[in-house]
């Protein structure tokens, strides 16, 4: 299994906005394959989430990336989202992995 691990700051003013969008992205992803989708937020930090996405491989993980870049519901939502964070103070933190056991 290939996984996506994605971390933000969201500021605790646009958390119900980062939800709502991380549902609509959530429900791209999975039509397009995605195996499933998981979003924590912090116990200690209600400002830090992160978000895991799960895929056979890494080809799959392309294919779907691939499929999604191409869905035009995706931009507006994605546009709105990157909107959510300011990238001069925090940068997205992204990491791959894969499952052994």
């Amino acid at each position: 299994m290939f996984i996506v691990v994605l971390r933000y700051q969201v500021p605790l003013e646009k958390t119900r906005r980062y939800i709502f969008l991380q549902k609509l992205t959530t429900q791209v992803y999975l039509e397009h394959g995605c195996l499933e989708v998981e979003v924590y937020r912090d116990a200690s930090d209600s400002q830090c989430w992160m978000e895991i996405y799960k895929f056979k491989d890494k080809q799959h993980y392309q294919e779907v990336i691939s499929a999604v870049a191409k869905d035009e519901r995706i931009y507006p939502v994605s546009e709105e989202f990157n909107a959510l964070f300011d990238f001069s103070e925090y940068r997205l933190e992204k990491n791959v992995y894969y499952k052994m056991m």
